[in-house]
């Protein structure tokens, strides 16, 4: 029975690397990046590409990512190398630190490892000049994710799953199931490394693995092929409604296209598709509530925006819909609740010696002329100004914040400016000007007229800058150099643009 079970392992393993050769997923002489872990999953697609390497001549390296989060972490980097020089093949380590992304993005230890590792594994892609990255996902994580997204909430279009390809990210084990990869390398005497992470279950995907589908096959050992053949049929109705719909209306959706006009919800699914977007049904429900009147017609007056995820914005330009894509600088955002206007915090207080991280600038305050000295360290990739604050006020607290309808700031020998002007004379973008921060200083007074306050503490807020566009008559300019120069009490206010201007 074991062997016949091997037997059947090994033909479709040879099925499956036909198919990938008639469907072209992987060309002749292409150059592929393996992500390996050293895991099951990779050591498996390592050998079917191996295989694959006598019939397609292709160029195969690997590249391993310390995510820094497991204290046996050097038994895997001595894995990897040891299968690199057993089987002659070039690799790359790459580190990134995932807690202290995750704490500044404010992001899950799940999500920030899967954006930091994506990173990574490009970086060295590029590096390198290779076609293609290849990830050891397999049915299992297919159906994972399909469950995951059920329960999330997703549109229809999510529950396609995940993609054999996307971009140049490639998935060639996609059809074969955990058992069959670990049968495979047990009949092949291959060793691999069990990461103990994966049987705790503080990640929603490691508890759906490990508490849900043990009770799923209890009901049905067979549920993970049932529920693969349902993502297949989705695949299929999808692609066959997109025919239909392209041979029903040829004419009519070629207007479309040309003239970028989007008149039913329809149409908008298979205009995001067409532009490679997938998000969820309640985003899709937001752009048409945002986008469309109450008959269903795109709006033809003003313009509006809504961030897409994946640094994209669909954007409605008087009834002309299109989609741009934004090379964010402070990196790419959870795309579940991301919104052009809602998905930035809109508060923070700026502490005593400490900075704020805000989109792509760094604000820092400091106290005195010693607290500077003590803690300022010059990032090369930070363009810095450097304010002193003119007036002694007691009591303060410096906010840093989105702007607000009205917003004005007092600039010195011009007097009161409205924010919203400044920012349009800069050719800010509208879609921009949302993450633009706002500094404000916040005080308490006991001076104003004893008719109106008398005996009471009065909130007073005075905007000081508009990130490092304008400053106002509170400020004062300084060079870095003549900081030292100043009163030992004196107060900075330091505003840094990554990147520079």
């Amino acid at each position: 029975m074991e062997k016949e079970k091997i037997k059947k392992i090994k033909k479709k393993f040879l099925a499956e690397s036909k198919k990938i050769i008639k469907n072209n997923l992987i060309s002749e002489n292409n150059k592929i990046l393996i992500a390996f872990s050293g895991g099951p999953d990779s050591v498996f697609l390592y050998d079917f590409l191996n295989f694959l390497e006598t019939k397609r001549k292709i160029e195969l390296s690997l590249v391993y990512v310390n995510h820094n989060l497991r204290y046996d972490v050097e038994n895997d980097l001595q894995f990897v190398k040891k299968f690199a020089e057993e089987n002659n093949i070039n690799y790359y380590i790459e580190n990134v630190n995932v807690n202290e992304y995750a704490i500044k993005n404010k992001k899950s230890i799940e999500l920030a490892a899967r954006e930091l590792r994506y990173e990574a594994i490009e970086n060295i892609r590029k590096m390198i000049n290779y076609d293609k990255v290849a990830t050891g996902h397999n049915l299992d994580d297919n159906v994972e994710t399909f469950i995951f997204r059920l329960l999330r909430g997703t549109s229809l279009n999510g529950l396609r799953s995940i993609p054999k390809i996307r971009e140049n990210i490639i998935r060639p084990i996609l059809e074969f199931e955990k058992s069959e990869i670990l049968d495979f390398l047990k009949s092949e005497n291959q060793k691999y490394i069990i990461d103990y992470t994966n049987n705790e279950n503080d990640y929603t995907r490691n508890f759906i693995r490990n508490k849900i589908f043990p009770d799923f096959d209890k009901i049905n050992p067979s549920f993970r092929q049932k529920i693969h053949m349902l993502i297949k049929e989705i695949n299929e109705r999808e692609f066959e409604n997109i025919k239909s719909n392209t041979q029903n209306k040829i004419t009519e959706k070629k207007e479309i296209l040309k003239q970028n006009r989007i008149t039913k919800k329809d149409n908008l699914v298979l205009f995001l598709r067409e532009n490679k977007v997938e998000i969820s049904r309640k985003k899709i429900n937001q752009i048409f509530k945002s986008f469309f009147d109450e008959n269903g017609n795109l709006k033809n007056e003003g313009s509006k925006e809504f961030y897409l995820g994946e640094n994209k914005i669909l954007k409605n330009e008087y009834g002309k819909l299109e989609i741009d894509k934004k090379n964010f600088e402070n990196g790419s955002w959870d795309s579940e609740n991301e919104k052009i206007k809602n998905s930035f915090k809109k508060f923070d207080f700026l502490k005593e010696n400490q900075s704020i991280e805000w989109y792509n600038y760094k604000i820092i305050f400091y106290k005195n002329i010693n607290d500077f000295k003590n803690h300022f360290v010059n990032d090369g990739n930070i363009n810095y100004i450097f304010f002193k604050l003119v007036d002694n006020i007691q009591n303060k607290k410096i906010v840093v914040r989105s702007r607000k309808d009205g917003d004005k700031i007092f600039i010195k020998n011009l007097g009161h400016k409205k924010v919203k002007k400044i920012l349009i004379d800069e050719k800010i973008a509208k879609w921009e000007r949302d993450f633009i921060p706002i500094i404000e200083l916040e005080s308490l007074k006991n001076e104003y007229s004893k008719l109106e306050c008398e005996n009471q503490s009065v909130k007073e807020k005075l905007i000081l800058a508009v990130s490092d566009i304008k400053f106002s008559k509170f400020l004062e300019k300084i060079n870095k150099n003549d900081i030292k120069t100043l009163e030992s009490n004196s107060e900075i206010l330091i505003i840094g643009r990554k990147n520079g201007r």
